[in-house]
Formats: structure tokens, sequence, C-alpha cells
């Protein structure tokens, strides 16, 4: 387990072209390094450590990152990192588990993709550190420029299985779209509320203040963009709807509660760059779950 968790994740590494027009790494630069599933984590934005759905006595400070998938590059010069099938890397030999509905929604199951990481850490058994399963499932935001920096996980783009985290702007903000890779899931996109520059101006991240925000299809073609905001809609403490960070580590269930449309593993987005026309790919549909 411990080799596993060494292999999983992200490099970052220095490359130049030799003499020869050929790339290659460049041993013992400065930049190149490694991040695992026990680097140290930060989280940022609605969602933090202190929430009780992310407190944990095995891992009092969240570590690692798991499963990273398609990935984003942001406007300023930073990485964007997507947790996507993260849930198969927990389970349990406790017969008495049973998973409660929000597990359920992210296809958490006792015996995982059977890898049996639980076996030997105690870290990834769902009956011993249940909320663990909590610290997964998002965007993390890494500065290749900066060895010494933190990896943040962005809580306001939300918790699902990111495929990808494709940046653009507009107006001066920052737009970022994902797809939750699994088949009857959504196509979400995040938009900064500001100018991302006047945002990092003040020495805060464009990617904590916006709205994160649900695609719902029409049978003509149309559509529109659902907010995920708590308050908003019938996602309300009337409904069970504690905080916006409630909205944030249950961002399945908030979409399913606005009435989204379910598709068939939304995966890559692409902008084009210059009309500024959204494409998302849809891989397969191997059950019909009623997606689109």
């Amino acid at each position: 387990v411990a080799k596993a968790l060494a292999a999983h994740g992200v490099s970052v590494i220095a490359i130049a072209k030799g003499a020869n027009g050929k790339w290659n790494v460049v041993k013992g630069d400065p930049y190149n390094r490694r991040i695992t599933g026990t680097t140290p984590m930060a989280f940022s934005g609605p969602v933090k450590t202190s929430h009780p759905m992310l407190v944990s006595s095995i891992t009092p400070s969240p570590i690692g990152t798991l499963n990273n998938c398609a990935m984003g590059y942001t406007p300023w010069g930073t990485y964007l990192a997507c947790e996507e099938n993260w849930n198969g890397y927990f389970g349990t030999d406790d017969v008495a588990w049973t998973a409660t509905a929000l597990e359920t929604r992210y296809g958490v199951s006792r015996t995982g993709f059977l890898y049996n990481w639980h076996k030997a850490s105690e870290r990834f058994d769902l009956a011993k550190n249940r909320n663990e399963l909590n610290h997964f499932g998002w965007v993390v935001e890494i500065d290749p420029f900066d060895p010494k920096s933190r990896p943040v996980k962005r809580t306001a783009l939300g918790r699902i299985k990111h495929e990808g985290a494709t940046c653009t702007e507009s107006k001066g903000r920052i737009v970022v779209y994902s797809g939750d890779d699994e088949n009857g899931d959504y196509l979400y996109k995040f938009v900064g509320d500001k100018p991302w520059r006047q945002v990092r101006a003040k020495g805060l991240s464009p990617l904590d203040h916006g709205t994160l925000y649900v695609a719902k299809f029409n049978a003509d073609g149309s559509g529109t963009w659902l907010p995920l905001m708590h308050g908003v809609g019938p996602l309300t403490p009337a409904n069970g709807w504690a905080d916006q960070a409630d909205v944030l580590i249950r961002t399945r269930m908030a979409a399913d509660t606005v009435g989204a449309t379910r598709l068939h593993r939304p995966e890559w987005v692409a902008v084009h760059p210059y009309t500024g026309d959204v494409f998302v790919t849809l891989t397969n549909g191997s059950v019909n779950n009623g997606a689109a």
C-alpha cells in the first residue's frame, strides 16, 4: 500500500531540448517533485478541514491525492489535478458496515475496486475512518513554479469524480468546466464572481470565490445552468441542506435535487479559442439510467 500511495499522484518535471533536438528530463532540477497519496494537502473555499464530515482521527490533517485524471491549466500558471475514481480505494471487512445514502451515491462499497488497501492501512477502512472519503473528489491546484508550495483542494469547484478542469475566461472572470465521469452524472461549470486579476491582486484565489453550476438540457437542444448555491431553489435548510459546504460535499446529490440532466459519462471539455463554443465528450452509456 505504501508503494502504491507513492506511485499515485502527479509528477512535476523540468525538461529541456538538447543539442540533438530531443527533449530530456533535467535531472536534479529544483522544480522536479512528486505529489502523491501521502503529500500534505490544504483545503480552501467553503469546505474547511474542521468540517464535521472531514474530521478524521487517523489523518487529522488531509494528505494525498488519488486517481488523478485529465487536468487543467489556469491563466495564472497553476495546474489543476482532478480526483476521479477515488471511491474504489476504500473498503472494509466489517460485516456490520452499511453505506449511507451519500456513500451509495458516490459508488462506495465494502469491496471497492478489490485493492484491499484497508487490510494494511486503517486510513482506508470504511468502518474505522469513514470521513477519509470526504477528503477526496476535489480539484487540486498545484503550483509547478513553487516547489515548496502545498497543493490546495479547491472545494468551491465541488466534490465529484472530476474528469477534467478546463479553464477559460469570460469578461475577465475564470470559468472552469468539469465532467463527472460516471454514467448518469452531470456536467458542471464554476464561474468566478469577479475578474480573476482583481482577486489575485488581493492575495486571494479566484477559485474560492464564485458559483458552481450544473447543466440542464432540454429536448429541443436548449439548456440552462442551474446554480448549486445554498438557499437557492430547493437547496434550503428546510430540505436538509445545512450550508454551502454541505452542498459542495454532497455535490452529486445537490445536482439531483435541482433537476440536472443525466449524461452518458461526461468527460473532457474543450472551448473553441475563437468562438467560445464549448464541446463535451460523452464516453458511453452501459445502462440507460435516464441519461441523455
